[in-house]
């Protein structure tokens, strides 16, 4: 089953007060499409350990963002990543890297798309 995972900038709805400049990219920044080894990962992780990614619908649509992304950076790094094998390895570790950009970026999201 393929699930599309994206890092994406939303549209701020708040002015933050910064200077004119350049304007950010927004919509889709970053792609990958996984299929098994992302449940594979997610199971031999334990999926009671990593909560907020066992709740990702895999036929719907899922954002993540704010707290979301907080408690998924949490739960990622205190899991045993180097028991996975490459594909799944590399799924999990790409997510971590969004997350943590997500959570220097508040305009960044973490979306999952099930088919």
């Amino acid at each position: 089953m393929a699930l599309v995972i994206e890092l994406r900038r939303g549209v701020s709805a708040s002015r933050t007060g910064r200077k004119a400049g350049p304007h950010l990219t927004t919509g889709v920044l970053e792609r990958v499409v996984v299929d098994d080894e992302f449940w594979t990962a997610l199971e031999r992780l334990g999926r009671h350990r990593l909560p907020t990614l066992a709740d990702v619908d895999p036929y719907g649509d899922t954002t993540l963002h704010g707290e979301a992304v907080e408690r998924m950076v949490r739960e990622l790094e205190g899991s045993h990543r180097a028991r996975l094998r490459s594909a799944g390895h590399k799924a999990i570790v790409t997510l971590l890297a969004w997350a943590l950009r997500c959570r220097a970026d508040r305009d960044l999201r973490i979306a999952f798309s099930g088919d």
